[in-house]
This record gives structure tokens, C-alpha cells and sequence, in this order.
């Protein structure tokens, strides 16, 4: 099984929150992928916990240095033409409907042209059922079970 990791779930792994047992359980036992966005976006992410005050300097600069040492362990999909190209057709496909967004697009797309069947999309948010619409596995580790 190879697990590709949307921000909203990654971002569990180094701030402790609902889904954290899920996603720390998940990246331990498997074999990860990500878009090389994630990177940029997780940052972003931790930032803005930061300014609503959901964390503080010291866990901030913990879960960023966490970040960079783990993030050496996951197969970094890189952000192409190719991807972004993917992410357009994927807007126009769920863009109206679903509300797919920019970076969901990027990260969808990535994983819908690298993935296979046994690939499995990692997302804490509704992207997760835009994927399954698409007709991909998907894991929430925020729901209860999956």
C-alpha cells in the first residue's frame, strides 16, 4: 500500500490534533508520497496556526524542524507542467460543483498521474470526496474509522 499525503492530513503528524493517532500510525507503517508543494504549504499551515494562536514560537519552530527531518523520508513527486496541466483539467471537472481548489487541484493531480490500485490518497478535508467521486482510495483520518 502507498499512501499519498494531502497537507490537511501531513499536517497531523507535527501538530497534535483530531486524526494525529491516525496519520503518525499511517506514515510509520507504510510507504509515503507527497507533492513537493506540501512542503511550502505545510510551512504555510504552521504559520497560521501560529498567528491564531494555536500554537506558540517553541512548538512552531519543533513541528517545522520535525517537518524537514521527515520530510526527507517521503518520495517527493515533483510540481510539473505535467501536474499543473492536470490540475486545470481536474478544476474544470470539480471546480463548480465540488469547490476544488488550487492547491487541492495541484496535490489531486499528482497523485490521480502517478497513482495506482493499490495507492491510497491521505486527506483530512473534503477533498477526500472529490478523490472518491473520481473513483480513487481513499483514507480520512479524521473519520472514525477507515
Amino acid at each position: 500500500m502507498i499512501l499519498f499525503f494531502d497537507t490537511s492530513a501531513l499536517v497531523k503528524y507535527f501538530h497534535v490534533e483530531k486524526g494525529t493517532e491516525q496519520v503518525t500510525a499511517l506514515i510509520n507503517d507504510s510507504c509515503n508520497e507527497v507533492l513537493e508543494l506540501a512542503r511550502i504549504e505545510f510551512i504555510s499551515a504552521l504559520f497560521r496556526k501560529y498567528r491564531m494562536k494555536s500554537i506558540n514560537d517553541n512548538q512552531l519552530e519543533l513541528a517545522i524542524g520535525g517537518f524537514e527531518e521527515e520530510y526527507n523520508g517521503f518520495n517527493v513527486a515533483p510540481l510539473s507542467q505535467l501536474v499543473a496541466l492536470e490540475a486545470e483539467s481536474l478544476l474544470k471537472k470539480y471546480g463548480k460543483i465540488e469547490g476544488l481548489r488550487t492547491l487541492d487541484a495541484l496535490h489531486f493531480a499528482a497523485f490521480r498521474l502517478l497513482a495506482e490500485s493499490d495507492w491510497y490518497f491521505v486527506a483530512a478535508d473534503v477533498l477526500c470526496n472529490t478523490v472518491q467521486l473520481d473513483g480513487f482510495n481513499v483514507i480520512n483520518p479524521c473519520k472514525s474509522s477507515f
